[in-house]
């Protein structure tokens, strides 16, 4: 077993489901074939790609493999962790353990992403109609029919005379027109207003400070006095 911070607990995926509800095995206390009993078993560890536990963490942070798991009534035995404890102890020697403390090293860790900032310019085109009034000069032709008698005291041949006697009736007509104006309207479309959002990817360096625990081990020489 070892502390491994590689594996995201089980809980923390968003979502995740046992194949068999027997397979959850947080709080079963994990013992070895002889009965020992290392610790209890506190969190399911999945591994980078999130599809199945490949470890488990003891209360006391330790984890270790699930291969060599064997689920029983109420507690999980693995026989490789005798060895595992057995090595751990082993490097004290036959010396018992008076005193320990332990240091929790805490590091920082960055995460940088992005999201969409208010606060941009709301740019607002509206579309209204107004009214306007338009003057222009037209000619017009007025047409008017006179009628007159002027004196002419011509004299003209017997011939011509005669011909003009034997006309008979003659009726002249003319019409008097005028003009008037006349309006006409036509829509033009002569311009067009287009309202148009771009969008352009740039890179913007994020700095952040982050802290973690430092530990110096310092070996103090005794002090003798001297004495005669």
């Amino acid at each position: 077993m070892r502390h491994d911070r590689r594996y995201e607990k089980l809980d923390s995926l968003s979502n995740y489901k046992l194949e068999h509800k027997s397979q959850d095995i947080r709080g079963y206390p994990l013992v070895s074939p002889e009965g020992r009993q290392f610790g209890v078993i506190d969190d399911l560890l999945v591994g980078p790609d999130h599809d199945r536990v490949v470890a488990v963490r003891l209360e006391d942070g330790r984890c270790c493999a699930v291969e060599p798991l064997e689920i029983h009534d109420n507690v999980v035995v693995y026989g490789e962790a005798a060895r595992a404890f057995a090595a751990r102890d082993n490097q004290y020697g036959s010396a018992a353990v008076v005193e320990e403390e332990r240091i929790p090293v805490v590091e920082e860790r960055v995460a940088i992403g992005k999201r969409v900032a208010s606060g941009g310019d709301v740019i607002t085109v509206h579309k209204g109609v107004h009214a306007e009034t338009v003057s222009e000069d037209v000619h017009l032709r007025d047409e008017s029919v006179s009628v007159e008698k002027r004196p002419v005291n011509e004299r003209v041949s017997s011939e011509r005379a005669e011909a003009l006697l034997n006309e008979g009736d003659r009726t002249v007509s003319m019409t008097e027109r005028d003009e008037e104006a006349v309006v006409a309207k036509d829509a033009v479309v002569t311009d067009e207003v287009v309202v148009r959002k771009t969008a352009e990817d740039k890179v913007d360096r994020v700095t952040e400070t982050v802290r973690k625990t430092d530990v110096d081990v310092e070996k103090g020489t005794r002090r003798h006095d001297d004495r005669t």
